[in-house]
């Protein structure tokens, strides 16, 4: 989330550790798309931050830190053993990824997705997180906290006050690409490439992942060049911002014959 509005209560400590950024001020706000009622939920000060209960996976409970500052989820290495204990099926990894921290370090954690993480009554699927060290603070980071919509901290009261329900698009509603909503990835993605040119004729737009700020599209597209026509297939990137989805790249879009599968 972009835009923030912040009232500042300069009463508060500043929190000594390195993730500054999580301290919060009197009352935090951000906008969102209005759906459903909201609820309230009960938080844990701890010093200049607020901890919030999360139930990750549907039956691991931890306390995270809510870190306006941290871009995404982080857990431990021993959060992700609970969630992957021996025997159970391997967690899915994504590239590292190099985060700042608010002393201006910079390091590399590891990435995975947690299959589903639960605020309340909001239940997030497919969560991208970092993994910190052994004693890594758990901070419930921007790509869930953009995703709640409308919240607050009543910090008189120290409950998270969710406002309407954003308005999020069923599987079902977005599952074909031509009669999908414009909020839709594959909408998107089909929108955009009816508005670029030369004239892209696409035949078939299929959502590989999503995780509610990131998303990728297998597009397999005909461009109708002024010399030749072309067969592209290949993923675009998609990412989510204030006003919704938008593209951001497509580099795996290559050049095939006439007759190959589409795949991934």
């Amino acid at each position: 989330m972009e835009h923030m509005v912040r009232r500042v209560d300069s009463s508060l400590p500043r929190p000594p550790r390195a993730v500054a950024f999580a301290m919060l001020p009197m009352l935090i706000v951000l906008g969102g798309r209005a759906g459903a009622a909201g609820g309230e939920i009960a938080l844990r000060r701890d010093g200049a931050v607020y901890r919030v209960p999360v139930t990750l996976d549907g039956r691991l409970v931890r306390s995270f830190m809510i870190d306006t500052g941290a871009s995404e989820v982080q857990v431990s290495t021993e959060v992700l053993r609970a969630l992957f204990p021996r025997g159970s099926a391997p967690p899915v990894y994504l590239p590292a990824n190099t985060y700042r921290l608010a002393d201006g370090r910079e390091v590399r954690n590891r990435r995975f997705l947690i299959p589903s993480l639960r605020i309340g009554d909001r239940e997030f699927r497919q969560v991208v997180a970092a993994v910190g060290g052994p004693d890594a603070p758990l901070l419930l980071g921007q790509n869930v906290l953009g995703r709640l919509g409308v919240w607050s901290i009543d910090n008189h009261r120290s409950v998270l006050v969710l406002g309407p329900r954003p308005a999020e698009r069923s599987l079902a509603e977005c599952a074909n690409w031509r009669t999908a909503h414009d909020e839709c990835e594959v909408a998107v993605v089909r929108d955009f490439l009816r508005d670029v040119r030369p004239p892209h004729d696409v035949t078939k737009l299929t959502l590989l992942r999503s995780d509610g700020q990131r998303a990728s599209v297998l597009v397999d597209v005909v461009r109708d060049g002024h010399t030749k026509t072309a067969r592209l297939c290949g993923p675009m990137d998609l990412r989510r911002a204030d006003t919704g989805w938008r593209v951001v790249g497509a580099t795996g879009l290559l050049e095939v014959a006439p007759g190959a599968r589409c795949l991934p």
